[in-house]
């Protein structure tokens, strides 16, 4: 181990009941790890056949990590041979990042905050770039999301507008980001955890889209307590382990409409005396908003899932 005072990051581990020690993965690439304890540091390969991944929590034998410790939840992605990349684990927060423009993509947010509710992790929702905002669109757009009760922070990494307000929001919880590549995730970062080594990403001429930066999970340690993991941005996002008749019970803005169907296995589609549809036509629920949601439900049905949350099986 090194270091011979407290880590920064030991305060995200949980004291475990028996006075073990109890580590917890900060930072891993292949199968190398590094772990915080409150004994300080240690990087070393993980056992044979267990993968470990940044958020997790692994019990001390001997004086070395060894025993992985079950998972509140975990983020994943589906591989090239159609198995899962688990990102993180046991997070206390999502960080949804998006951006004023081009790069506000409701249906990408509506899929992190269905999958967010579907795993008991409580979401965040961060408009960047407000100094850019050419119009009133973005903030009704985003204003919606807190009509619901989301908490949103409107902010400027480049002037540091709304910082203050994120860094409190994340102190003392584990955090990870979650957005597509170009929103300014890693600005962020720089501005929350300023002695950050990370850096931005160029932006495509040709597309718009930020350059991944971020080559493997890490979890950085936050001024005022907490930790937050950045990992490879996210482009696609689709909850799995979700029924698509539960679609609806998660869906924001949608939650209380579901009650007042007809048929308790309804779709909100073609069914009759549909209470979702019935707010479309009145005008309470936005088309637009039902649209996501029939793009969501679309990419349930046909397991199209890209990176998802769900809970690890019992």
């Amino acid at each position: 181990m090194t270091g011979e005072t407290t880590h920064p990051l030991a305060a995200t581990i949980p004291e475990d009941p028996e006075g073990r020690l109890v580590g917890r993965v900060i930072a891993h690439h292949g199968k190398v790890v590094r772990i915080v304890s409150s004994q300080g540091e240690v990087e070393c390969k993980r056992p044979h056949r267990q993968e470990w991944v940044v958020g997790d929590l692994v019990l001390f034998e001997k004086g070395r990590p060894r025993v992985l410790l079950p998972r509140a939840n975990q983020l994943a992605r589906k591989s090239p041979s159609g198995g899962e990349d688990i990102l993180a684990t046991n997070i206390d927060l999502m960080l949804i990042v998006t951006a004023c423009g081009d790069l506000f993509k409701m249906p990408l947010i509506d899929r992190f905050l269905v999958a967010a509710a579907h795993s008991g992790v409580a979401p965040v929702i961060a408009l960047n770039k407000i100094d850019l905002s050419t119009g009133p669109e973005d903030m009704e757009a985003v204003s919606e999301y807190a009509s619901f009760g989301y908490r949103v922070i409107n902010l400027s990494a480049i002037s540091g507008q709304g910082i203050d307000e994120m860094a409190a929001a994340l102190a003392g919880k584990l955090s990870v980001m979650a957005g597509q590549s170009g929103v300014g995730k890693t600005s962020i970062l720089n501005q929350l955890a300023p002695k950050m080594s990370r850096k931005t990403g160029k932006m495509s001429q040709a597309t718009g889209k930020g350059r991944h930066t971020t080559s493997m999970a890490l979890t950085v340690p936050l001024p005022g307590g907490g930790a937050l993991i950045d990992s490879p941005g996210i482009r696609q996002f689709a909850p799995t382990g979700l029924a698509p008749e539960d679609l609806a019970r998660h869906f924001p803005g949608m939650e209380e409409l579901v009650g007042g169907c007809k048929f308790r296995d309804c779709m909100h589609e073609t069914e009759p005396e549909c209470a979702v549809k019935e707010a479309v036509e009145d005008g309470a629920l936005t088309e637009s908003r039902y649209a996501s949601y029939v793009k969501i439900l679309e990419s349930v049905r046909d397991g199209r899932e890209q990176e998802w949350w769900r809970r690890p099986e019992k």
